[in-house]
């Protein structure tokens, strides 16, 4: 299935989006499927056509598949005329907008880069029956190894423990259950969700 670039925008409209790599400047030219140096005398080719679901302001385009591994920022444009025009003006009042890989922390596409890559280290799961205490419980991860989240913290992300962190002291891979020191306020319940960093 193709990545989307998504927004929400007054009904019966044309847009576009025109993807840029906030790294090196350039802009996506979808004729050449290249990243360019800017040159507005082919500010068409830079267009992606988005399309409207019905009368429902849903507007969506498919994500270049030939870009990869390059943070992005994608600008949604409201066209005025037959066809994509560099006077053509940013379509502005968008309810929300969504495209790939759109992601810069204070302007760093490389920290976003190295953020993605720590926050994918971070497994999610949930409290499952078995032990259910306020130090050891079981969980839904299925890491076999002993001790693979010892000196991890998990927070919880749902349920009377909710935002409470605890110090991961030891975890049994064959019961799946996480040991914390210092005790939690209760027991977490079954189906409890969390995340461990």
């Amino acid at each position: 299935m193709a990545t989307k670039i998504e927004t929400v925008f007054s009904t019966g409209a044309m847009l576009y989006t025109v993807i840029h790599n906030p790294n090196d400047g350039t802009i996506w030219n979808t004729a050449n499927s290249a990243w360019e140096t800017f040159n507005a005398s082919v500010w068409a080719q830079y267009a992606i056509s988005m399309t409207e679901q019905a009368t429902t302001g849903y507007y969506e385009a498919n994500y270049p598949t030939a870009i990869s591994g390059v943070l992005t920022t994608e600008v949604c444009y409201q066209q005025s005329g037959s066809s994509p025009a560099i006077s053509d003006a940013p379509a502005t009042g968008i309810g929300q907008s969504q495209g790939s890989n759109v992601a810069a922390i204070a302007n760093s596409t490389t920290a976003a880069s190295t953020l993605a890559i720590s926050v994918g280290t971070m497994p999610t799961g949930a409290i499952v029956s078995g032990t259910l205490t306020s130090t050891a419980f079981t969980t839904s991860l299925a890491d076999t190894t002993d001790n693979v989240y010892q000196g991890r913290l998990i927070i919880f992300t749902s349920g009377a423990l909710v935002r409470q962190v605890g110090n991961i002291t030891a975890y049994s891979g064959s019961t799946f259950t996480i040991m914390v020191g210092g005790a939690f306020t209760s027991a977490p319940s079954a189906g409890d969700t969390f995340i461990i960093v």
